[in-house]
């Protein structure tokens, strides 16, 4: 009998993971409390619009990940939206931002084909001893497994370890100090298409973060904007009333993109990104059943790090579940 993984979150990480211990033999089970995969790999459509309100593009530093996306290039579900040089590493020189043909979601979707997800299921605790791990939604189970992967943020991470009664040991205790950035997301349908010269613009200071035209990107059918606040801005308004950042939000994008609105709504993205991460790839928990964490946090606040992520936690549970 195949050894069994439980995997909690079907964004890039637990995908990633998913088909690295498929492909070991193992069987294999993602929960997301979503309702379809990618997490923040976020696609919506609303009426003819479609919008990306989540991750905006994918960059590349690795090999492996590298071979990802040209195969993704190759079949047909990801392209080069733009080049450009990274912010944080300008030494690197110019960049691929790679995008989801038809939306972002649409890489997590492939990646993910084949394995057994089930969506729309939130775990409020996982009863863990030495025969395994069972998730508890409600108060019923609704998975066991030999080992559990977990991926949400950090934060929702250790909520659902405390209510699990597993301490975790001192390192899991260190991750409690580590904070996120919230973005806070606008999704506008236009008149008209935004006057946008490359389809997109970043913002290094004000209320707006980033603007992005899905339609000149590739993914919606008629006009439809991205809106993205700035990290301060959603620090002081993260937890207002929506209807008032938005308002806000539209009225400082309204003289960059020169159109009416027609319709919009709005999206908290309350973890979008981890101020500080490490470069440890995924950690194992001291518990009775083996635990291990995953996620952008432990290899790089980027979807290549999620990715990475992934992989590392495959290894720390076929290294001891075997």
């Amino acid at each position: 009998m195949s050894p069994s993984v439980l995997i909690i979150g079907a964004g890039m990480a637990g995908i990633t993971s998913g088909r690295a211990l498929e492909a070991a033999g193992f069987d294999v089970l993602l929960l997301d409390k979503g309702r379809a995969v990618g997490g923040r790999m976020a696609t919506r459509r609303i009426g003819e619009a479609t919008f990306d309100h989540g991750a905006q593009h994918v960059s590349v530093r690795t090999a492996s990940f590298g071979r990802e996306m040209e195969a993704l290039v190759r079949q047909g579900t990801a392209n080069v939206w733009y080049r450009s040089e990274s912010v944080t590493h300008p030494e690197r020189g110019m960049e691929d931002r790679y995008a989801g043909i038809g939306g972002m979601r649409r890489i997590p979707e492939a990646l993910g084909e084949g394995l057994h997800v089930t969506t729309g299921i939130r775990v409020d605790h996982l009863s863990i001893d030495t025969d395994g791990v069972a998730a508890i939604a409600g108060n019923e189970p609704v998975a066991t497994a030999d080992a559990v992967i977990l991926t949400p943020p950090l934060p929702q991470t250790l909520e659902l370890l405390a209510a699990s009664n597993v301490r975790g040991g001192s390192e899991v205790d260190s991750l409690a100090a580590v904070e996120y950035d919230a973005v806070l997301a606008v999704m506008a349908s236009l008149d008209a298409p935004p006057m946008m010269v490359d389809g997109h613009r970043a913002f290094g200071t004000g209320p707006i973060g980033w603007m992005a035209d899905n339609q000149q990107k590739g993914v919606s059918a008629v006009p439809a904007l991205t809106i993205h606040s700035s990290p301060e801005f959603a620090r002081t308004h993260v937890d207002s009333d929506p209807a008032q950042w938005m308002s806000e939000l539209l009225v400082a994008a309204r003289p960059l993109h020169q159109t009416t609105v027609v319709h919009a709504v709005s999206h908290r993205w309350r973890f979008a990104q981890p101020q500080a991460t490490m470069d440890v790839g995924a950690v194992a928990v001291d518990a009775p059943a083996p635990v291990v964490l995953a996620g952008e946090v432990f290899a790089g606040a980027r979807v290549e790090g999620a990715h990475m992520s992934g992989k590392a936690a495959a290894q720390l549970i076929m290294d001891r579940v075997g």
